[in-house]
């Protein structure tokens, strides 16, 4: 039985485990976290989860984008759908991915390797192309498109997931709002789904009549 002190200790642990890749990443790049919505600091840390889980040396673009992938209600697997893309047959290739990679056995430090930093230090870049203030989950992915690994490089490749596709797709859901929030996705959601039931209410006939418009 666990007593209160060490299920304390546990949480503690567990928190730190949570927070380390983000204290490695500002002391390697100079990383600002704080511009990194609530949604891209979730995929991160449940990307280095991932790593510890499946006993993996350092954190890969494929945890990121399988963390992606995993986030409930996230933009990434709506944008997945939107681009005709079967989601869960997409989401289990890349879980095998994961599986595949090289295993460690004890106690060892995650790292985080180069690639994976690529879309990290480019998805800002992506964010300031894009007129936004922070670094949502559609930078990661844009950054990951444009600095793929040879296994996400062909991934992508094969399920035809190119980067117009992606911007077209994330237009339909975005369409002129900014990540200027750390929580613009849920912005996006809102949008969307007023979006919707204004297209629903149309077909119903049910829309207010406009002022001034002839009858």
């Amino acid at each position: 039985m666990i007593d209160s002190a060490n299920n304390d200790d546990i949480i503690i642990l567990q928190n730190d485990l949570h927070l380390c890749v983000f204290h490695r990443l500002r002391r390697w790049n100079n990383t600002n976290i704080d511009i990194f919505t609530q949604k891209s600091r979730e995929a991160i840390q449940q990307a280095e989860k991932l790593t510890y889980d499946y006993g993996n040396p350092e954190i890969r673009q494929s945890h990121i984008l399988l963390a992606l992938l995993e986030q409930e209600d996230g933009l990434i697997p709506k944008l997945i759908q939107k681009m005709d893309i079967d989601l869960n047959y997409f989401r289990n290739d890349i879980t095998q991915m994961v599986q595949n990679l090289p295993k460690v056995s004890g106690n060892v430090q995650v790292q985080v390797s180069n690639d994976a930093n690529q879309v990290l230090i480019h998805g800002e870049d992506e964010a300031k192309a894009m007129g936004d203030s922070y670094v949502s989950v559609e930078h990661l992915f844009l950054a990951m498109q444009k600095y793929p690994d040879r296994e996400i490089k062909q991934k992508f490749r094969e399920f035809g997931l190119t980067r117009e596709r992606f911007l077209q797709a994330l237009q339909t859901v975005r369409g002129n709002q900014q990540a200027n929030t750390d929580n613009p996705e849920a912005t996006y959601e809102a949008l969307e789904k007023y979006g919707y039931d204004m297209v629903e209410r149309a077909r119903d006939q049910k829309l207010d009549p406009v002022i001034g418009r002839d009858s």
